[in-house]
């Protein structure tokens, strides 16, 4: 009986011991940590930020958030949650910012996921708003670890990422798609503006074996529309 009670005494010492070197390296890293995830939001958030169509920024410098704090005043839409929209395989994340620019023009800064061939493809993406309307400004993907290289993972490509704005109004109307799904091959840039008019991306020549990861991209941006419309930003 001492013999089991010794040896429990043991375990039980050192699954505390255990329990307290895990506890002090998870505090003593977690602001690291914190502070990493925060500059990878912003640095991706001023990207978002830069206009699409003349590659200005649609805020002037002082206004492009670069604290917490400054993130935080601009917060529009949160949940406890940490998701404010969900459809079949897509999100909208917890909390949504918006910025006012000088011209008047709102701009609302979303994170959106989507579902790719190796799991959540995650974005954080704009809109802008002019008048009664809105268009797909701009993108940042942020997350597709598991996507395979040299495939899906080119998502992550400025030559790709390009390809996906800026989506006029009747774009999104429409829905956006990626050109495999529309039975069209758009060739010249002329025809792939003309595509983004009517929602279709074209990827299929820079992402060749790849369209599940695209297509996940573009199932999140139109998430980010509907829920928009939903929350009353365009009748």
């Amino acid at each position: 009986m001492k013999e089991y009670m010794k040896t429990g005494f043991i375990l039980m010492l050192f699954i505390v011991i255990s329990g307290f070197i895990v506890a002090t390296v998870y505090v003593s890293t977690k602001p690291a940590i914190d502070n990493a995830e925060l500059n990878a939001k912003l640095k991706a958030i001023k990207k978002v930020l830069i206009d699409s169509r003349n590659g200005g920024l649609l805020l002037s410098e002082d206004k492009i958030p670069t604290s917490l704090q400054q993130l935080q005043s601009a917060e529009w839409d949160s949940s406890d949650t940490g998701i404010l929209y969900e459809g079949k395989s897509t999100k909208v994340y917890s909390p949504v910012y918006k910025y006012t620019n000088k011209d008047g023009k709102d701009i609302y800064v979303l994170t959106v996921s989507g579902i790719g061939f190796g799991g959540e493809v995650i974005s954080v993406i704009s809109f802008v708003k002019e008048g009664k309307e809105l268009y797909f400004n701009n993108l940042e993907v942020i997350s597709y670890s598991q996507e395979t290289p040299g495939l899906g993972a080119n998502i992550a490509l400025d030559k790709v990422k390009k390809r996906f704005y800026p989506i006029s109004y009747e774009g999104l109307l429409n829905g956006v798609k990626v050109n495999k799904d529309a039975g069209v091959i758009l060739s010249t840039p002329e025809q792939m503006k003309e595509g983004k008019e009517k929602g279709i991306v074209q990827t299929s020549d820079i992402m060749t074996g790849a369209t599940i990861t695209p297509r996940a991209v573009a199932d999140s941006i139109n998430a980010g529309f509907e829920y928009l419309k939903s929350k009353g930003v365009i009748q």
